[in-house]
């Protein structure tokens, strides 16, 4: 029996090839985790998005149920993430309708932010009978 002798054919690894196999182990598994990270980030983008365009339309709905537009701005938040402003103005159509039409069309619009820049902006036009302003 001999020990500490290698037999012919039963060769090991060298520390060099040890060494190169967890240097490519390393980068690889740096790249995957920069891509998880990505894909964490844009996910995260994508549900904050989602949940602000949520809000806006929650919020011109909200808006558009109301028994009178009366222009002007409102602002509030939702909670401590989200915050929303209100903007309804009289939209002017004269090149396009007759003066002595019955309708006015106002534009209402919404916004919602989150973050320092980021914002989700709806608007739409609603006409109203004018005896019904």
């Amino acid at each position: 029996m001999t020990r500490g002798r290698a037999r012919p054919g039963q060769g090991g690894f060298s520390l060099l090839e040890v060494l190169v196999a967890f240097a490519v182990l390393t980068v690889t598994l740096g790249v995957l985790l920069n891509i998880f990270s990505l894909a964490i980030r844009t996910t995260q983008s994508a549900l904050e998005q989602q949940k602000a365009m949520l809000l806006a339309e929650s919020k011109l709905t909200e808006l558009d149920a109301g028994s009178r537009l009366r222009p002007g701005r409102e602002q509030g938040w939702f909670d401590d993430h989200y915050w929303w402003e209100t903007r309804v103005e009289e939209f002017d159509l004269r090149g396009l309708m007759e003066n002595d039409s019955m309708l006015m069309p106002y534009r209402m619009e919404v916004v919602v932010g989150w973050g320092r820049d980021q914002q989700y902006r709806l608007s739409t036009l609603r006409l109203v009978r004018l005896e019904a302003r």
